[in-house]
Parts: C-alpha cells; structure tokens; sequence
C-alpha cells in the first residue's frame, strides 16, 4: 500500500501494543525474562541496481511493551537503520519504510508470535476489543456508510467459520486483521482518538 496510513502494520502493531500494555495492567500471565522476537524482512537494500543486502525490522516485547526498530544487514550508515521506537506510537511506526510487507505474511507472522507469548486467551482478546472501543470515536461510520456500535460488532460481521476459540490460532490471526481494518476504517473518517 502507497499510504502509511493504510498500511496494516501501521494499523496493527500499535493497537496490539496498547492491548500488551492493558493486559499487562489487567494482572494478565506472562513469563518475563523471554525474549521473543520478529523479523520483517521489507525490501532489499540496493547499490547501483543491484540487491546487496535486505532491510528488516524487528519487533520484540519487553517489560510490558512493544520495541521496534529498522536494521539494515549490509550497512551499518544506511538511511533504514533506526533507533528502537516503541511500538504504541502510531507516528514512529508510520516513519518506518515497511516496504514490501504483504498482508498476509505479515498478520500468518504476527499470530504466531502472539501464540508464542503464551498469553491469557480471553483476557488478551478482552484488551484488544477495549482497546478498539477507546482509541476510536463510536459509533464508528465508514467512508461506506456502515455504521458500528462497537468494535465487538464490527468484528463479527462476516467472520469466518473456522475462525473459532477452538482454533485459537486462527481466531487471534482474525482478530488482528479486523483490528487492522478497525484502526484503517477509522482514520479514513477521522475518527481515531
């Protein structure tokens, strides 16, 4: 996507990342002292038209939040490289170049480093879903005229049967993508808090 804000990781890891930081405060179970972390490789890094090396960014969780930063592998001087930013500010995650990052990698990524994170299920999911109705003026109109109470009834429009508690896996991967689509729908209304 041409548009920062249109990207789903712009739209993504920040609502994640404020999620983390509310299930943190919810007294939520997690085991501190691991470090789990997620590459994005986003494009190559290029000389003179050819491919020399690759730029990604990694995401890591650290004492209750969501670290970012932009690495390039083959030049330590290279614009891409960046400081660690922290992941619940949507302006800092907007100003990485994400590049070639495709939705569906990235949301397949994203899952199984949640999974990975060995959360609480149901509180997880409860702070994504309050996290959606704080940080967006609801009711929510789209750009399309549909209009939402909730971000809970957004997220059920539609939803896939094999997207189940059952298939956790699957359920917080869908989860995500309607929480992306959430934040993307607000923005285009201006509505984001």
């Amino acid at each position: 996507m041409s548009k920062p804000d249109e990207s789903h990781p712009v739209n993504a890891i920040p609502p994640l990342a404020w999620a983390l930081e509310l299930y943190m405060k919810a007294g939520g179970k997690f085991k501190e002292g691991r470090m789990i972390e997620l590459v994005f490789p986003v494009e190559d890094h290029r000389e003179k038209m050819r491919k020399k090396g690759t730029h990604e960014i990694y995401m890591w969780f650290s004492k209750g939040r969501i670290f970012l930063r932009g690495r390039c592998n083959y030049d330590k001087a290279c614009s891409f490289n960046s400081e660690r930013i922290n992941g619940a500010n949507r302006e800092a995650v907007k100003k990485l170049e994400w590049g070639e990052a495709r939705s569906d990698t990235f949301f397949k990524a994203i899952r199984k480093w949640v999974v990975r994170l060995d959360l609480d299920f149901v509180t997880f999911i409860r702070a994504l879903n309050t996290v959606c109705d704080r940080r967006v003026e609801i009711p929510l109109t789209t750009k399309y005229g549909k209009t939402f109470k909730k971000f809970d009834e957004y997220r059920r429009n539609k939803w896939p049967e094999d997207a189940t508690p059952d298939n956790r896996e699957r359920f917080i991967e869908e989860v995500l993508v309607r929480v992306s689509f959430w934040f993307q729908s607000a923005h285009q209304v201006g509505a984001l808090k």
